[in-house]
């Protein structure tokens, strides 16, 4: 559930642009940006990029990596022994060291290490897909949630990869692309945490 930082942070960031920074316009990585400049990229010259605050994102970045991989491993009773669940799972814990190397290695600073990062999102976005497959229908809801969020993430990476960003822009298309696995993980965090409260209760109870 911690990873809901992602989301709360960025507004935080964002707000010390200045020029403002736009959620469409510009891209994720753009808020740990460590070094005012003007952009040299092909599809945005000219452009000046500046985030004071990008320590506090990288940061951020860092914690939520963290907190995807080990919630993928330390959940994974949750899921039934299944072949895609445990692909699943996989592709999660790594997406995290993915976001974790995006926080330490910026892309101003260090941009293969952090291509790598990135690049480890897009895999990423097949796992509620494959999780929702495995998911018992005895959990209808949460098959559905699963199965939306991998199908979304999907085509918001396809958008994102091939230029076609269909008005949202490249930050919307990266977004698309892969905010549905972190929106996944905190509300499949917050099943799994009332699903375990509800239960130790009961068991207390039993054993006294």
């Amino acid at each position: 559930m911690l990873t809901v930082a992602y989301f709360l942070v960025q507004p935080v960031v964002a707000a010390a642009w200045d020029p403002a920074y736009s959620f469409t316009d510009n891209t994720i990585s753009d808020l740990g940006n460590a070094i005012c400049t003007t952009s040299d990229e092909s599809w945005r010259p000219g452009v000046f990029l500046c985030s004071p605050r990008h320590v506090l994102m990288n940061m951020t970045f860092v914690l939520v990596g963290l907190c995807t991989t080990v919630g993928a491993l330390t959940t994974r009773a949750w899921w039934p022994r299944h072949r895609l669940a445990g692909s699943g799972l996989a592709l999660i814990a790594v997406s995290g060291v993915g976001a974790v190397l995006v926080g330490l290695a910026p892309g101003d600073v260090n941009m293969p290490l952090h291509l790598v990062g990135a690049g480890l999102q897009f895999p990423a976005a097949l796992s509620p897909l494959l999780l929702g497959l495995a998911t018992p229908p005895e959990r209808p809801r949460e098959r559905a949630f699963s199965l939306t969020m991998g199908v979304v993430g999907i085509v918001g990476c396809v958008l994102f990869a091939s230029g076609l960003h269909l008005g949202l822009g490249v930050g919307g298309a990266e977004r698309l692309g892969f905010d549905p696995l972190t929106v996944w993980t905190v509300v499949l965090g917050a099943v799994i945490w009332r699903a375990g409260s509800v239960r130790r209760p009961s068991r207390w109870r039993l054993s006294h």
